[in-house]
C-alpha cells in the first residue's frame, strides 16, 4: 500500500474550473489519510488532464478511480483511451496501473445518497414519508444514454419505501429534468443532485430548474411545490471511506 497512488479522475470544465474544487479536496484528504504515499487529481475537460496523471506520482502501483456517477462513455472510452489503459490492469512506463470502475456505482452510494435528502427533508421539519425525492442525474445524450447506474441508485432507494415518492430525471436525456414538474406528484420535494463530486452541472445547470441561482439551496416555492435543492456529494468522510476502500480492493487482488 505504500508504494501506490491513486489518481481521481474527474470531468472539470474548461469554462468553471472552480467546478473542480470537490474531487481536489477529496485528493488531498485520501493523501492525508494514507497508507498510499501519494493521490492526485486529473480531468477531462481542465488541467491537469489524463495524459498528465502519470507525471503527477511516483509509485510503482497506481489506482485509477473515475469520480463519475456512473458508467457511461467517459469511463467506458475516453478516459481509457486517453491514458492509455487496455483494461483493469495495465503495465506502462514501469508502473501496474489498476483501473477501478467508476464511485458512482458503488454499492453503498445509494445509502448515502439516501441519508443525505432524509438530512435534508427533516431540516425543514418534513417526514421523509411525507416528503417527494427528485433525483437529478446527468445521463447523456448519446444514443441509448447512460442511465443504468441511476436508476439502480433510485430503485434501491425507493425499495425502502422511505420516502414518499422517488423521481428520477436526466439532464441529457429522457425523462428530462425540465419535465420535473410533471412527473413529481408531492408538494414537498427533496432535489438531490446524484453527482459523486459537486461540480459544474449542480452549480450552474441543476439550480435553474428551480429558479435558483448558483449557491442557493431554497427552500423556495415553485410550480405550486415547496422544493430544496440538497448538494451533491462532497470531499465528506462517507465518500472518502468509498473511494479508498475501492483503491484497497483494487491493489489487495493484484497477484
Amino acid at each position: 500500500m505504500k508504494d501506490a497512488a491513486i489518481i481521481l479522475v474527474g470531468h472539470g470544465s474548461a469554462r468553471h474550473p472552480d467546478s473542480a474544487a470537490p474531487i481536489i479536496a477529496l485528493a488531498a484528504e485520501l493523501k492525508r489519510r494514507g497508507p498510499w504515499a501519494e493521490a492526485a487529481a486529473v480531468f477531462m475537460k481542465q488541467p491537469p488532464h489524463l495524459d498528465q496523471a502519470l507525471d503527477l506520482v511516483e509509485a510503482e502501483n497506481v489506482v485509477v478511480i473515475p469520480v463519475f456517477a456512473g458508467k457511461g462513455y467517459y469511463t467506458d472510452s475516453l478516459i481509457p483511451k486517453a491514458m492509455g489503459l487496455d483494461g483493469p490492469e495495465t503495465r506502462r512506463q514501469g508502473r501496474n496501473i489498476l483501473y477501478t470502475a467508476p464511485a458512482g456505482g458503488n454499492p453503498r452510494i445509494p445509502g448515502l445518497m439516501a441519508c443525505r435528502a432524509d438530512g435534508v427533508a427533516r431540516e425543514q421539519g418534513w417526514a421523509p414519508a411525507e416528503t417527494s425525492l427528485l433525483l437529478i442525474a446527468h445521463g447523456s445524450s448519446r444514443p441509448g444514454g447512460a442511465g443504468d447506474t441511476p436508476r439502480a441508485i433510485a430503485a434501491a432507494i425507493a425499495g425502502h419505501n422511505h420516502f414518499a415518492e422517488v423521481v428520477l430525471v436526466f439532464l441529457e436525456q429522457e425523462p428530462l429534468a425540465t419535465h420535473w414538474p410533471q412527473m413529481v406528484k408531492g408538494d414537498k420535494v427533496v432535489a438531490l443532485p446524484l453527482l459523486v463530486a459537486q461540480g459544474m452541472h449542480a452549480s450552474q445547470d441543476i439550480p435553474p430548474l428551480f429558479g435558483l441561482v448558483s449557491g442557493q439551496t431554497g427552500p423556495v416555492e415553485i410550480h405550486d411545490r415547496t422544493v430544496v435543492l440538497a448538494t451533491g456529494l462532497g470531499a465528506e468522510p462517507e465518500l472518502v471511506d468509498i473511494i479508498a476502500e475501492m483503491a484497497e480492493t483494487a491493489l489487495s487482488a493484484r497477484p
